[in-house]
Formats: C-alpha cells, structure tokens, sequence
C-alpha cells in the first residue's frame, strides 16, 4: 500500500506511480510476488500495517517513534525539506528568525514540517492541501516562501508542472529523513531480508538511478 504523495506515490491515469511504486514493482519482479500495489488513504493504510498482518506500507519515515512498530526495508531515499522563494523576490533569508519576518509561508497540510515550523514559534504559516499549489502560487509571487521537501520540487520541474527558472531553494535545511518501505510485524525476517537483497540489488545494478531520473531529472541541485 502507499498514499498519494508525489514523486513517491500517487495515481496517473488510474494507475499507481511514482519513484516508490517503480522501485516495489521492481522489488516484486526479483522475488516472483504479484504486483498488489494499491493507493489507500495515509491513516488507514498506516493501521492496517501496524495492526494487521502481511501487510507493507511504503514511502515512511522512520522516525524512533515507529522503529518498534515495523519491519524496515531500505532506505528508499534521504529527503531534505527546505524554503522555497521566487527568483526574482529581494528576500535575504539567512536563519528562521528571518523567515517569521515574511508575511506569508505556505506549507502543505499534514507534512512534518508543519509540526516542525509551529514547535519554532511560526506564525506566518498558511495552509494548502497540495505542494503543487504552492509552487504555482509562489511562481506568480502570491507569497513570500513555501516549505517542500527536495525531491517534490525537482518531480514537479521535471514534469513541466512548475518553471524551474522561477523557483529558488533557500539553504536552510529544515528536516532530513530516511524513507523506507515498511512491514507488519508478523512478516518474518527471511521474508524482510529478501525485500532488502532485492532493493540492495536493484541499486547496485543502476535500475534504481534510472527510476530517480526519469522523475526529477536534473532539474534543482
């Protein structure tokens, strides 16, 4: 299972997607497993792994607050989340004492860095339920600053969703963590380690590079 979350995970033509899904499938491939990859809600799918049995939830952080609930293949990829601001705004943004001093910051609802940003004394933050919504808005210089995560800017440039030349990373690292596929419990350890043979496999032979490209190319360093 997996949520809709792009680069990682999400729907295209009805269809599963994403640097994750390819990476599953091809996981799937190597251990003679049917492709079951479905796209379900991040709460629900998140209990039915913890709760349930057999099941594999993927991409998820993993923090030491889920290391126990979880088996754990990966990591998948390191994500860093940093501010974002339009090319041509004279914003000099230095430390986060800087960044409260903007008038606005949008931040995708739900996403840890939300949490992260509150528990630093934000007041300036402002909800959207999609990171695309605040790249275009930050490309018609409707706000000061987005928070995303590097991967998500780099999928949606690539993909021609948003002009690259417009869009300014601020080298502020905000959250870096490791994402991993995640397994219940009762999965046994020759199972998990065989979903970790096959990722360390897929990665050595080049297959998982070529995934990454072919989704956020070579568009923001």
């Amino acid at each position: 299972m997996a949520e809709a979350l792009p680069p990682w995970n999400y729907i295209e033509n009805g269809t599963p997607t994403g640097i994750t899904v390819e990476v599953v499938r091809e996981i799937l491939k190597k251990i003679n497993h049917p492709d079951t990859i479905v796209i379900y809600p991040w709460a629900r799918a998140y209990r039915m792994t913890k709760d349930g049995s057999n099941n594999i939830l993927f991409s998820m952080a993993r923090t030491p607050e889920r290391e126990p609930l979880f088996n754990w293949v990966g990591p998948i990829a390191t994500e860093v989340v940093y501010f974002y601001k339009n090319k041509d705004k004279k914003l000099h943004i230095e430390s986060l004492d800087d960044a409260k001093k903007t008038s606005m910051i949008l931040i995708t609802r739900g996403f840890p860095e939300q949490k992260y940003l509150l528990s630093k004394g934000f007041n300036n933050l402002f909800i959207t339920l999609k990171t695309l919504n605040s790249l275009q808005m930050l490309a018609r210089h409707k706000v000061d600053l987005i928070v995303s995560g590097d991967f998500t800017v780099k999928h949606f440039i690539n993909k021609k969703k948003i002009e690259g030349t417009l869009i300014e990373r601020v080298n502020i690292e905000l959250l870096k963590f490791d994402l991993y596929i995640a397994l219940s419990k009762n999965i046994p350890s020759n199972e998990v380690l065989k979903w970790q043979n096959a990722l360390d496999q897929l990665k050595a032979s080049g297959k998982y590079n070529e995934i990454l490209k072919k989704y956020i190319g070579d568009s923001v360093n």
